[in-house]
């Protein structure tokens, strides 16, 4: 009697959980509901917009049309070039940077990059604002696209950085990444918060110097590599509801009803706090 006594409590105890839980699920079913009526959900974007997004960027990008800007980055690269030396020995004996040389180096990594793109994304989506959603799917396919054209450069031009560590200094990857999200927030939003994000851009080239991680020249073409790209990609951009997406076939709509996205920070069985999202994206 004392166990069925318990059970019966503990079930009175459950079931107002189980109704609340079940209210909580559908209420977010709806906020989610509501936000793709205004941008597409995660899944609609990652598996059936990003691929033809980026194959038509990338064209877009290393068309004839932008060939003066190409041209115009390679000269100033060239330029610079002769100024290698002088720039190299002034920051290595007057560090004029500091402590500020170590948020410069920070800002350019790719892992931030790709942070602040997805923040915005997601922020966008949540708030069902549609200019930050298409802000951060436009930073995220421009930063994927300057990173492979850096590296591409890179391998081709085989330059020794000063610091003599690798051979992958022209261009400079920081500077592209980091001139690339100016570009692109400068092109989106207006030059009220364009203007601060070139400025951080600048303080991740001169940062690079500052490091003895590149040239002059490195970051110069850097700079022109990654505001090409952004500009391109920013002004092409297919902006939601989308004309460009994959063709719909049967195999890809079972592939797009059992994906889900599941991001964890930190990974599991690691000893450090973090936080762990689900978001069901049927």
């Amino acid at each position: 009697m004392k166990n069925s006594a318990a059970a019966i409590m503990l079930l009175a105890l459950l079931i107002p959980g189980l109704t609340h839980a079940q209210e909580d699920r559908h209420d977010f079913q709806r906020f989610m509901t509501k936000r793709s009526q205004i941008h597409p959900r995660p899944k609609e974007y990652f598996i059936d917009v990003l691929a033809p997004h980026l194959w038509d960027d990338t064209r877009t990008t290393f068309s004839g049309g932008n060939l003066p800007y190409w041209l115009a980055a390679g000269a100033a690269a060239g330029l610079a070039y002769g100024q290698d030396d002088k720039a190299r020995d002034y920051f290595q004996n007057r560090h004029p940077l500091g402590d500020a040389k170590n948020f410069g180096n920070f800002f350019g990594e790719g892992y931030t990059q790709a942070g602040i793109a997805l923040a915005f994304w997601g922020s966008g989506f949540l708030a069902g604002n549609q200019k930050i959603a298409s802000t951060g799917e436009v930073l995220m396919e421009a930063q994927i696209i300057n990173g492979i054209a850096t590296t591409v450069f890179k391998s081709i031009a085989g330059r020794e950085r000063p610091d003599k560590n690798g051979r992958d200094s022209f261009p400079s990857g920081h500077t592209s990444d980091s001139f690339c999200f100016a570009a692109v927030i400068d092109h989106r939003l207006g030059h009220l918060w364009g203007i601060p994000a070139y400025s951080l851009a600048v303080l991740t080239g001169l940062s690079r110097m500052e490091s003895d991680r590149h040239y002059l020249s490195d970051v110069v073409m850097g700079a022109g590599l990654g505001m090409i790209i952004g500009y391109s990609v920013s002004a092409h951009h297919d902006d939601w509801p989308y004309q460009k997406r994959w063709r719909v076939t049967d195999r890809k709509k079972k592939f797009l009803e059992n994906a889900y996205y599941v991001p964890i920070l930190p990974e599991p069985g690691k000893d450090q706090v973090g936080f762990s999202v689900y978001i069901p994206l049927d």
